[in-house]
């Protein structure tokens, strides 16, 4: 991977620390003056997962989850590290989100971030209000660890500061069980994988593990006194995916112990309308925006409602079987689906911020 650091952030520790460990990088005035040499948009998407540019970041670090209009989201609360991932799934919606090629890591989030992050967890936890924060939502949390060591920081931030608050590293990536070993032991911390079945996951996921691969990780984390969860999230139709999805939750229901699951949600493909025109470029084999899509409330594409449900039915016998010992929920899905699948009433956003929090209460709880 080749490194380009503005010269604005060369001075921060992030960047002095990253690029001890790299043998070449190159100083760029900034980002916008990078001049990339392929033409077209998607053509720069494929060349900057090769690319990482280490950045000055003038925003906010501690956010609210974007989430979506009309449909009932959780109530999350995300700590921006980076921008962009080194995989490359063929749903990405970071493939447009941004309109901004190549994966973007804040060199100032020491400086500025984590005081931002400190601040925000003392003030909460002074109120009495629980947060669930994760760093997973513009980038993958674990992809880059090896060079930024962005999570173990955080880890060793909820050590110091005992925050009223979980924090939730979702990611898809293989992690080794030393990685775990030399970490401080904390059940509010949440390690976080994307699931799909075999075959989305082998032709759909370029670069990510197999499903076997992802769930040792997890074993690995559970036996390092940490906390998973697990995300069906984009799930994808084809022929088969009414037989191959259930065996998939099922396996994750065999293998973890079901104390040490803190949440397992569920939603289907979504996506804005310019992702399938960048998509399809990029990946002229792909076979996942053939199907019939309406615009959601939301101004994303989705299934049809009917079509939805059948999916979700087919997962419906695990749910009901499980949902006493395990925490389930929809992203971004309606009130209908929510009775007709989990069989509870929610009624607003604040309901499913409920059933999460509860959660993160009790693993608050089990940290003492």
């Amino acid at each position: 991977m080749e490194i380009f650091v503005e010269e604005r952030a060369l001075p921060f520790a992030l960047s002095q620390e990253i690029l001890k460990k790299v043998k070449s990088y190159h100083i760029i005035p900034s980002y916008e003056d990078y001049s990339w040499k392929e033409d077209s948009y998607p053509e720069r998407i494929s060349s900057g997962k090769k690319k990482l540019f280490l950045m000055h970041y003038p925003g906010r670090f501690f956010r609210k989850c974007p989430g979506t209009k009309n449909y009932f989201c959780c109530g999350y609360r995300i700590f921006h590290f980076a921008e962009g991932c080194p995989l490359d799934c063929t749903y990405c919606i970071l493939q447009c989100y941004f309109n901004r090629p190549g994966i973007k890591l804040w060199a100032n989030l020491i400086e500025n971030g984590f005081s931002e992050l400190r601040e925000a967890l003392r003030l909460f936890k002074k109120v009495g209000k629980v947060l669930r924060i994760g760093t997973g939502e513009f980038a993958d949390s674990m992809a880059l660890e090896n060079l930024c060591g962005v999570s173990e920081k955080l880890i060793h931030l909820w050590k110091e500061e005992d925050p009223f608050a979980v924090l939730e590293l979702k990611t898809k990536v293989y992690i080794p069980e030393s990685y775990f070993k030399k970490l401080p032991a904390d059940p509010r911390i949440i390690f976080a994988w994307s699931l799909n079945t075999p075959k989305i996951a082998a032709s759909e996921e370029k670069g990510a593990p197999p499903l076997e691969k992802r769930l040792e990780s997890a074993t690995f984390a559970v036996k390092q006194g940490f906390s998973v969860a697990f995300h069906f999230d984009p799930i994808i139709y084809y022929e088969e995916a009414e037989k191959e999805y259930p065996p998939v939750l099922e396996k994750v229901l065999a293998t973890i112990p079901l104390e040490r699951i803190a949440w397992i949600s569920f939603g289907t493909l979504r996506y804005p309308k310019e992702l399938k025109y960048i998509a399809q470029e990029r990946f002229p084999d792909t076979q996942i925006y053939s199907f019939e899509f309406i615009e959601g409330l939301d101004k994303k594409r989705r299934y049809f409602k009917e079509l939805r449900k059948k999916i979700y039915k087919s997962l419906k016998d695990l749910i009901l079987a499980y949902q006493d010992k395990v925490a389930f929920y929809f992203c971004m899905e309606s009130r209908e689906l929510w009775e007709e699948i989990m069989e509870k009433k929610i009624e607003s956003s604040k309901d499913v911020a409920k059933i999460l929090d509860n959660v993160a209460e009790r693993l608050f709880r089990e940290s003492k």
